[in-house]
């Protein structure tokens, strides 16, 4: 299975490149935009880890200059194509582009962009998979990645209302002692019909 290793400045970015790729059957290794992507590259070998296939890195990368990096990857790891991208950017001049590639790149990408999704997605897609020698695009399992994407977030679900509390019942003051309401049930010795009255102290 390919692997792409990235790093994106912004989130939404990222996660529109994680959905596309992965629709793709891709492994997508998403890391830190501060973290340094050589360093990771030494650490997998070392390891006995596969290498990614591709590196799609942003050029918010904050450790180093992307270019520059191109340029001591391209000595350290010459078989890993590297892609940048510049998520924040609508688009990329001819000469920017020229000077990624002059520098080591393989491309210069601008940001997608989500008024035109579907199409920059694909765009971008199709140059990944292209540089990959991965075409043709699955395109149903694309489809339903980008409907993802554009669904609208779930409703919340509304609160249950407080319950309310029991209220206790009422309680009479006679002389300053209080006594259960008529609510309040008798007692097992009184039967309901035989209740006595009391008048001064005197049962009748």
């Amino acid at each position: 299975m390919t692997t792409i290793l990235m790093t994106q400045a912004l989130q939404r970015q990222g996660e529109i490149w994680h959905n596309i790729l992965s629709s793709q059957n891709m492994t997508v290794i998403w890391e830190n935009l501060d973290a340094d992507i050589l360093a990771v590259l030494q650490g997998m070998a070392a390891a006995g880890v596969a290498l990614p296939q591709l590196l799609l890195l942003d050029m918010g990368m904050t450790l180093t200059n992307p270019y520059r990096f191109c340029q001591v990857a391209q000595s350290r790891f010459p078989g890993i194509p590297v892609v940048i991208t510049a998520g924040r950017d609508h688009q990329i001049s001819a000469v920017e582009r020229r000077w990624a590639l002059r520098m080591g790149a393989v491309d210069l990408l601008p940001g997608i962009q989500e008024s035109s999704l579907m199409a920059t997605a694909v765009s971008h897609l199709t140059r990944v998979l292209e540089i990959l020698d991965a075409l043709p695009i699955q395109q149903d399992a694309l489809m339903e990645s980008l409907s993802r994407l554009t669904a609208p977030p779930p409703a919340p679900t509304p609160a249950a209302p407080p319950l309310l509390p029991l209220a206790a019942p009422p309680n009479t003051q006679y002389r300053g002692i209080s006594t259960a309401a008529d609510t309040a049930p008798l007692p097992k010795s009184e039967d309901m019909s035989q209740r006595r009255r009391r008048y001064r102290g005197s049962s009748y």
